[in-house]
């Protein structure tokens, strides 16, 4: 729209300069100093300085481009309708595998599975999207609940599984008994999606082939890869993988159960160690990405699943606050559900991916330098969570932290 206000306005400029009586030949050949049309010197037509053709300034070949907008698909990200452009390079990473638990003699535990992954050879790709289906299994039979899962990869697949350095991808939550796929933006992780990996798909299901409340769940996942030759460089420092913290039990109160053992008392600083990472001195911006979701409730204020709590990230001493709170989970269109997955949530809605949140931390980095990097979990009101509830266990969140360093 604005770029054919800008035209009219340059025609209607141009007839103004004739009728005046300006020179009419050189309103017509005084292009920028690259010798092209447009008035500027950055070797295109586009009329902007950025140098590409895509007519916008940001450097990227997104406008007019075959990139996919993740921004308009937001917040719930719903797998396009059409096919992917001709020029993207697509990876199949899971086909249609199944997560379920058995029990009793042969058991079998396939909650967590892992598929190697031959990515293409690092290069210039100006965004890598994540395609994510979760299916009933076979027998039609999906689980009941909703149960969180996670995608992640695995950097060093060839050292033993012991030394295996983790990173989370994404979250997400399964729907109560039907089925999603949502396409995500993973780009920022683009640089460590080559080569060979290993990619680590987990659902904390309790059910599989015969239970009552379903037979599990089958996962797909195929990662898209667009061209651009002005990507932009970064690397990825993982803070934390995937891991569960414990929001508080500050006073001693009787567990339930007779047999539940004497209480343990636990905070969330006693659980988190700060974290030292260098900056290198030519960066340009440092984001923080955190992906939390809240987990167990029927304790004190109905945490950690039912509850808003604050996150907060501490770098050198400066505190980003964030409130992952979902407010909008009976808008979800993976609808209808069972339960009660209209009901709002800490960080997450059942049938959606958890994207996390992303933040720019530029400005309390030093470059060049050791940075301290630190994390608390606290009441939405900025208090300490104490659950007093005596229900047994502890509410919880699944946490995981990285950073990207653009140069």
């Amino acid at each position: 729209m604005f770029k054919l206000i800008g035209i009219i306005f340059m025609l209607l400029l141009g007839l103004g300069q004739v009728a005046c009586g300006s020179d009419d030949s050189k309103s017509k050949s005084d292009g920028g100093a690259d010798g092209d049309t447009d008035g500027d010197t950055d070797g295109d037509t586009d009329g902007d300085t950025d140098g590409d053709s895509d007519g916008d300034s940001d450097g990227g070949t997104d406008s007019g481009s075959n990139t996919y907008d993740f921004k308009a698909a937001a917040p719930w990200y719903e797998c396009p309708s059409e096919d992917f452009p001709k020029e993207v390079t697509v990876i199949e990473a899971l086909h249609q595998v199944d997560h379920f638990i058995t029990w009793g003699d042969g058991a079998v535990n396939a909650r967590d599975l892992w598929e190697d992954v031959d990515f293409p050879a690092e290069g210039a790709w100006g965004q890598v999207g994540m395609w994510f289906k979760l299916e009933c299994p076979k027998s039609g039979k999906c689980d009941f609940w909703d149960r969180y899962g996670s995608i992640s990869l695995v950097l060093n697949p060839d050292d033993e599984k012991k030394d295996w350095k983790n990173i989370e991808l994404t979250r997400f939550v399964t729907p109560y008994k039907v089925e999603m796929c949502q396409y995500i933006d993973v780009t920022p992780m683009a640089k460590y999606l080559s080569g060979k990996r290993k990619v680590h798909s987990f659902i904390d299901t309790w059910v599989g082939p015969g239970h009552a409340n379903g037979d599990g769940w089958r996962v797909s996942v195929k990662f898209v890869f667009y061209p651009d030759t002005k990507a932009q460089t970064n690397e990825v420092v993982n803070i934390w993988k995937k891991r569960h913290i414990n929001v508080g039990k500050l006073d001693e109160v009787a567990d339930a159960g007779v047999d539940a053992g004497p209480p343990k008392l636990v905070s969330v600083d006693s659980q988190i160690d700060p974290v030292t990472v260098n900056i290198p001195a030519d960066t340009k911006k440092v984001e923080a990405h955190m992906i939390t979701t809240g987990h167990g409730f029927g304790y004190t204020n109905n945490c950690a699943e039912f509850c808003q709590m604050r996150q907060d990230i501490i770098v050198n001493g400066t505190i980003y606050s964030i409130n992952p709170w979902r407010a909008d989970c009976a808008d979800n269109p993976v609808n209808p559900q069972y339960g009660t997955w209209k009901y709002n949530r800490n960080g997450w809605c059942p049938g959606a991916i958890a994207i996390g949140d992303i933040v720019d931390i530029t400005d309390s980095v030093k470059l060049g330098e050791d940075n301290e990097i630190d994390f608390n979990i606290l009441t939405a009101s900025g208090d300490e969570y104490n659950d007093t509830s005596g229900n047994g266990g502890s509410p919880y969140e699944v946490i995981s932290l990285k950073l990207y360093i653009y140069k």
